[in-house]
C-alpha cells in the first residue's frame, strides 16, 4: 500500500507529534532530576542518607533475585516435607507489571474494537483498504485514459471497448458515415480503401484532428481520448462487413503488411 504518510499535512502532524513526545521526555527528566535534588537537600537537613540508584540492584529487585542464597532463611515458610523446605518466592515484579499491562491493553482493545467500534476490525480494515485501492486505480486509469494520443493508442477487440465504440459511432459518426459505416456524406468505412491511412494510429489521428477541408470536424474538443480510442477500434472492427448500399471505395487500398491486425 505504500508509505503510511500520504500527504504533507500528515507529515507535519507526525513531526509535531514527535516534537511533543521529545518535549514530554525532556520535561520528565527535568522533573525527576529536580525531585532527586530536592529529596537530597531535605535528607541532608534531617540527617538522613539517600541510597544512590544502582541499576544492578534495581534489576535484581525487578527480576526477583535480590535475596542472596545466604539469606534465604529469611523467606522460608517453615514447612518441611521430607526434608524439602519451601521458600516464600513471589512472582518477579517485572512479570506482575507486564501482567497488569496486558490486562489494561485487553480492556482498551475490547473497548476500541468491539464496544465503541472506534477502530475497524481486520476484515473491515481490509475492505477499507480495498476500496481505497480501487479508487486509486480508477483515478490512475482516468489519468492514463486522458493521455492517450495517436502514438500511444492501442488496438483493442474486447466486447466492452467495441460496444462503447459503437454507441459513440451511432451518436456522432453515423450521420455522415451511415449506421453500418456504409458511407454517406463521408466515405465508406467497411472496405479496404482509406483516404488518410487505415491503421489504428491513422484512424485515431483522423478522428482527433478531423479533416476540415472535407467538412469533418476535429472531435478532440468534444470527445475524450479514451472515447476516440473506442470509436477508432470500432471502426476497424466493421471492416469487411459489406453492409447494403455501400458507397464506392475511395482512397488507396490498405497494405496487409502495414497492420497485421486490420486494414481499417
Amino acid at each position: 500500500m505504500g508509505t503510511f504518510i500520504k500527504s504533507g499535512d500528515e507529515l507535519i502532524q507526525l513531526l509535531v507529534l514527535i516534537i511533543l513526545i521529545l518535549t514530554a521526555i525532556v520535561l520528565l527528566v527535568v522533573v525527576l532530576n529536580m525531585y532527586r535534588v530536592i529529596s537530597r537537600i531535605i535528607a541532608e537537613k534531617e540527617g538522613r542518607t539517600i541510597e544512590t540508584f544502582s541499576f544492578q540492584k534495581w534489576w535484581q529487585r525487578e527480576a526477583g533475585t535480590d535475596i542472596p542464597l545466604e539469606k534465604e532463611e529469611s523467606i522460608m515458610l517453615g514447612h518441611n516435607y521430607d526434608g524439602i523446605q519451601e521458600l516464600d518466592n513471589h512472582l518477579p515484579p517485572w512479570w506482575v507489571k507486564l501482567f497488569y499491562i496486558t490486562i489494561a491493553f485487553s480492556v482498551v482493545y475490547i473497548g476500541l474494537y468491539h464496544i465503541w467500534n472506534i477502530t475497524p476490525l481486520q476484515e473491515e480494515e481490509y475492505q477499507i483498504s480495498m476500496d481505497e485501492a480501487k479508487k486509486e486505480v480508477e483515478l490512475y486509469q482516468s489519468k492514463m485514459a486522458n493521455t492517450i494520443d495517436e502514438k500511444s493508442v492501442k488496438l483493442m477487440k474486447d466486447d466492452k471497448t467495441l460496444s462503447q465504440g459503437k454507441q459513440i459511432f451511432t451518436s456522432k459518426c453515423a450521420a455522415c458515415h451511415g449506421q453500418a459505416g456504409e458511407g454517406g456524406v463521408g466515405p465508406n468505412l467497411t472496405d479496404e480503401y482509406w483516404l488518410h491511412g487505415g491503421t489504428i494510429n491513422d484512424v485515431f489521428k483522423t478522428v482527433k484532428y478531423g479533416v476540415p477541408e472535407k467538412g469533418m470536424i476535429a472531435w478532440q474538443a468534444t470527445m475524450k481520448p479514451a472515447e476516440i480510442q473506442e470509436v477508432s477500434n470500432y471502426i476497424l472492427s466493421i471492416q469487411g462487413t459489406n453492409p447494403p448500399n455501400a458507397k464506392a471505395p475511395q482512397g488507396e487500398k490498405a497494405s496487409a503488411g502495414a497492420d497485421s491486425t486490420a486494414t481499417k
